[in-house]
């Protein structure tokens, strides 16, 4: 009878990491705010985009109780052809843990973040994915 191990192996990626890479400096919202005051036609586009922080202190807090500037609320995998699978990032680390994507190789992917941003405006966000290769692979055993 044959018995099946299963390993994983990383996938070689290609990575467009630039080394020279430097985030903007970090402004605070209030900062943006302040600058060009009496630029009209800017401080409409700064309306546009930051909506209620411009009429208050800047900072939109959405959950209170939580400190994090970037909030992660959902994964999704979504592939042409089937249903879109979800990982709700707001249970518990082993819920979350116990959670994968399964893909057939060379199947074509897109990967979906919900995600909030409250308190500032974050600078350099970075997305790393792991991907691995499940080994199926079989040994004859003799008895």
């Amino acid at each position: 009878m044959a018995e099946e191990e299963e390993t994983l192996a990383p996938v070689d990626v290609d990575h467009e990491d630039d080394p020279n890479y430097q985030p903007p400096p970090e402004k605070s919202i209030d900062d943006m705010i302040q600058a060009d005051k009496d630029d009209e036609s800017l401080q409409k586009y700064k309306a546009a985009l930051l909506g209620g922080a411009v009429a208050g202190s800047g900072a939109i807090v959405v959950e209170p109780d939580d400190p994090r500037k970037v909030i992660v609320k959902k994964l999704s995998l979504i592939v042409e052809g089937r249903e879109d699978s979800t990982i709700d990032l707001t249970q518990d680390l082993k819920t979350i843990k116990s959670k994968s994507f399964t893909l057939k190789e060379g199947v074509k992917f897109k990967i979906k973040i919900d995600f909030i941003v409250q308190r500032e405006i974050v600078h350099g966000l970075k997305y790393v994915q792991k991907t691995y290769r499940a080994v199926v692979g079989g040994k004859a055993h003799r008895g």
